[in-house]
């Protein structure tokens, strides 16, 4: 098995330079590691996992609730995204690298009061204390603690289904 080592990390899977396959140890689509070399600048490759991570997001960002208001209102509600994907999705757990993989994602900029921001992730853990220290699937009983609570779940709830998390 071939591995690519850089700055000290090692790292397995496809390299993929321009269209070119260096490493065939598994495909980026079935969750492979792939960095693609554009104008001389290195960026990483969605796996098929990030593709329906930021569709979902995507979606989420759309949607809206009973009373035709955004389901996603505010920058605070990240931190829900940012738990789903921590839990199910092996996503990071420290919230700059969270932050820095959305940006990636091309998801962290909505509109000036939904940008996903560290000061927004950290503020809202500290907002809903109690889900803080369970998984999502269990915010359930916790809804109905306040607006901030609610806020969060339905954020949650729509993600794990979109996701397929949750049915």
């Amino acid at each position: 098995m071939e591995a690519l080592s850089r700055n000290g990390i090692s790292i397995s899977g496809d390299l993929i330079v321009g269209d070119k396959v260096q490493n065939k140890v598994e495909k980026v689509e079935n969750g492979g590691i792939g960095i693609q070399i554009v104008n001389g600048q290195e960026r990483a490759l969605l796996t098929a996992s990030d593709k329906d991570i930021k569709a979902a997001i995507e979606e989420l960002l759309k949607a809206n609730d009973n009373n035709d208001q955004q389901l996603f209102r505010n920058k605070k509600q990240w931190w829900a995204v940012y738990k789903v994907l921590y839990c199910y999705c092996n996503y990071p757990s420290q919230m700059t690298s969270f932050e820095a993989k959305m940006k990636e994602l091309e998801v962290a900029k909505i509109d000036g009061k939904r940008d996903l921001s560290y000061d927004s992730l950290s503020a809202a853990a500290k907002d809903v204390p109690m889900m803080a220290t369970c998984k999502p699937d269990n915010w359930h009983t916790l809804k109905d603690k306040s607006d901030s609570y609610l806020q969060q779940y339905v954020v949650a709830e729509f993600l794990m289904q979109k996701l397929g998390i949750k049915s």
